[in-house]
């Protein structure tokens, strides 16, 4: 389905981008509970709750930003600019979320 007014290009180069960020300075826009069924909006963690899923509220913070972006810059700059490289992205994000997780592999 063709929108003009939504870049899908620049929401996935955003997204990717706006997801490492967040998650290598640990700013979930929210955190999830679920032995409460709870949440708690921002990056502290309650005390008494168990373990908390942030990975939700990094999907939400970098969600937002793509869709803000993908909103306003035109389809047509990301294409033609990126038309060939659009895949380094989401490896580049996969990659460096792997260097961010590494003390835990070895």
């Amino acid at each position: 389905m063709n929108r003009p007014w939504f870049s899908s290009a620049t929401f996935m180069i955003i997204f990717c981008c706006a997801y490492v960020f967040a998650f290598a300075m640990n700013w979930p826009l929210f955190l999830y509970y679920p032995l409460h069924d709870d949440f708690n909006l921002g990056p502290h963690m309650q005390t008494g709750k168990g373990p908390a899923i942030a990975w939700y509220g990094l999907m939400g913070d970098a969600a937002i930003a793509a869709f803000l972006a993908a909103v306003v810059i035109p389809d047509r700059l990301a294409h033609k600019a990126l038309r060939n490289y659009l895949w380094v992205f989401p490896v580049g994000a996969m990659l460096a979320c792997v260097f961010l997780l590494r003390r835990f592999f070895g």
